[in-house]
């Protein structure tokens, strides 16, 4: 077993973040923030699957938090401290069960975040303990969320690269297509052509930001709005790195706009707005 992860700490956390690129960030962020409240060690291990095939040090330079550790998962991670699943005939649950106190896997944290449940007691009472989250599931709202986070290097200058092209008022536009059935019946693209005229009628020189994965909605927008739209083109592939980096380098541009115009039932656009703590409009019927 792996010593980092079982050396005995007064107060220790394991983190399993899972899902897309946002969740994962989400889950993190409440970790740090509940590493400081409750006076603990933690870790937070990074599994690479097909909804999220990078590694964590391919987006993001080293999280510079004390008492975190950040760690790739291993063939042995996998067999203790995956996410108990079909999949996996649920085995690393009965490690899980000899190394903790206590375990929350998933739709629980889900739930115990609904119900307001005290993430920090619980630490406190159970000593070692072991979540998997895709969720802020918790947060000192007096504090900023996600200053730990910086991209890596070359990402950074990316994102620099664009967002240094920006007129003094840019609006960021995401629009969720491609799988996403909820957010292509509830924020049709009409909708967000009608709030973008708005935009146009309260300021006539504003121009948008227009990140989305679908190529049909950017080419409809640019020709409906001439020299009012700047994009990116991009891969969209969340099994590839370079698909996975190209994602990341569009959510910070999108946190550089002056605000956010976003499809509803998709963490990105809200997650970008909190990252640079940007007002956030949800599209929606």
């Amino acid at each position: 077993m792996d010593t980092n992860i079982l050396k005995m700490a007064k107060k220790h956390i394991t983190l399993i973040p899972y899902g897309g690129l946002t969740n994962r960030m989400k889950a993190i962020e409440s970790l740090i923030q509940l590493l400081s409240h409750a006076d603990a060690e933690g870790i937070f291990i990074w599994f690479r699957d097909k909804g999220l095939n990078c590694r964590f040090d391919q987006l993001f330079q080293p999280l510079e938090v004390k008492g975190l550790i950040q760690k790739e998962a291993s063939f042995t991670d996998h067999i203790l401290y995956d996410r108990p699943r079909l999949k996996n005939c649920r085995i690393p649950s009965l490690f899980q069960k000899l190394i903790y106190r206590d375990c929350l896997h998933e739709n629980e944290v889900t739930q115990c975040t609904i119900n307001h449940f005290d993430f920090e007691e619980w630490v406190q009472k159970k000593k070692k303990v072991y979540l998997s989250s895709c969720i802020l599931f918790y947060r000192d709202p007096d504090k900023r969320l996600f200053e730990h986070f910086h991209p890596i290097p070359h990402l950074q200058k990316r994102i620099h690269a664009v967002c240094s092209t920006f007129p003094h008022h840019t609006i960021g536009v995401h629009i969720r297509r491609t799988d996403n059935t909820k957010a292509i019946k509830q924020s049709p693209t009409p909708l967000f052509i009608k709030k973008m005229e708005e935009e146009i009628d309260k300021n006539p020189d504003v121009k948008f930001y227009v990140a989305s994965d679908s190529t049909e909605e950017k080419k409809l927008l640019l020709s409906r709005f001439p020299n009012r739209i700047i994009t990116m083109d991009k891969n969209i592939s969340r099994s590839t790195v370079e698909g996975m980096q190209d994602a990341l380098v569009e959510l910070y541009i999108l946190a550089h706009t002056r605000a956010i115009l976003g499809s509803p039932y998709s963490s990105y656009a809200e997650t970008a707005a909190l990252i640079g703590n940007t007002p956030f409009e949800k599209v929606i019927i």
